[in-house]
């Protein structure tokens, strides 16, 4: 048996703290964390429940093991929707597009995703779109596959609930999951924090960009931490939308996506400002996205748009990626990015390796 306390609430530590439950019914977890997923106040540095969230892996065509934490991801996400639709993840298409200026600055390369070729492009149903299936004057060219659109703060309470359906008891000794609001200020703090009261065997470092406040964690590990800031427009699709769509347009920092949610809400954003902190939303950001739909999906209906709320979030990225590394009995899970609910479970995956298999990296 193992007491585990993980720290951190957002999708990295719940699905970490399912999958352990799941892998040995003698673990015991806590989870520690500042805020929860069934907050009602939305807090912009826990970026997970106010994510868009859908699957369209960013991992380069030489990262083998970012591609394969990933492709773990599609699969658990698709069985999510075949056999548990109260996890709150949709079928949808995913079609993207890539305008004439973002195909030029390529060098006139067609840049397909890693996921286009070989037999997982099969397995996802991706295809390059036909001349007569896009306008020829705004694109150069687009593709589509079968993706999903996951209801993140659905998606996170869900995972909570699971967790306590394998709990045994609601709390006490007989209890296997049990939640604690508070703040770690250095890791070994966590060590005393397991529900038992006992001293806790191993702690899962799930804090994202709240590594840079731990004092245990080295300079030089805090200053690889830096946020890519998000914002989106949750809005009522009286649009017409149905599929999850994209452009790139070839900017910067910024693009065009839009996700269509079962419960008959649009997720608009597209912006990936580096190092960006600010938490208000710019009218002129605003003006430049929804501009966008306008300009390069004209066929939808975009009078009237209501929108509901804008939210920003800062998306947890790391110099040199993922840190999923061993350090004693501690294990580091953070530094994902953007990527957090498509790498959730891979990531997971190896969390559970180095913890059983005592290396340090894998």
């Amino acid at each position: 048996m193992s007491n585990i306390v993980v720290v951190g609430a957002g999708i990295l530590g719940l699905t970490n703290a399912l999958n352990l439950l799941k892998l040995d019914e003698s673990n015991k977890v806590t989870v520690v964390a500042q805020h929860f997923p069934t907050d009602f106040e939305f807090k912009n540095i826990y970026t997970s429940p106010i994510a868009g969230a859908n699957w369209c892996s960013f991992a380069k065509k030489d990262d083998l093991v970012v591609q394969e934490i990933d492709k773990i991801g599609y699969r658990k996400f698709y069985k999510f929707i075949k056999e548990q639709p109260e996890a709150g993840v949709t079928q949808r298409i995913d079609v993207a597009y890539v305008t004439h200026e973002k195909f030029k600055k390529d060098g006139y390369v067609k840049e397909l995703p890693w996921f286009g070729f070989g037999e997982f492009a099969k397995e996802i149903g991706f295809r390059e779109l036909k001349e007569d299936e896009f306008d020829n004057k705004k694109f150069a060219y687009g593709y589509e596959f079968n993706g999903m659109v996951i209801r993140t703060s659905y998606y996170m309470t869900f995972l909570i609930n699971e967790c306590w359906k394998l709990s045994g008891a609601a709390e006490g000794p007989n209890a296997r999951f049990s939640i604690k609001r508070g703040t770690v200020n250095a890791l070994k703090e966590a060590f005393q924090l397991h529900s038992s009261g006992n001293e806790a065997d191993f702690v899962i470092n799930c804090t994202g960009l709240n590594v840079r406040q731990l004092e245990d964690i080295e300079n030089y590990e805090k200053r690889k931490m830096f946020p890519i800031r998000g914002v989106v427009y949750v809005a009522k699709n009286t649009t017409g939308i149905s599929k999850i769509t994209s452009v790139e347009a070839g900017l910067d920092d910024e693009m065009l996506y839009i996700m269509p949610r079962r419960e008959g809400e649009l997720i608009i954003g597209g912006c990936f400002q580096i190092g960006n902190e600010s938490r208000n939303v710019e009218v002129e950001l605003r003006d430049r996205i929804l501009g966008r739909c306008i300009k390069f999906l004209p066929q939808f209906k975009w009078d009237g748009l209501e929108i509901i709320r804008e939210q920003v979030g800062f998306r947890p990225a790391r110099k040199g990626g993922f840190r999923i590394e061993r350090t004693g009995k501690i294990i580091h899970c953070y530094g994902v990015g953007g990527s957090g609910f498509q790498s959730s479970w891979g990531c997971a995956d190896k969390v559970a390796q180095l913890l059983y298999q005592n290396v340090s990296k894998l």
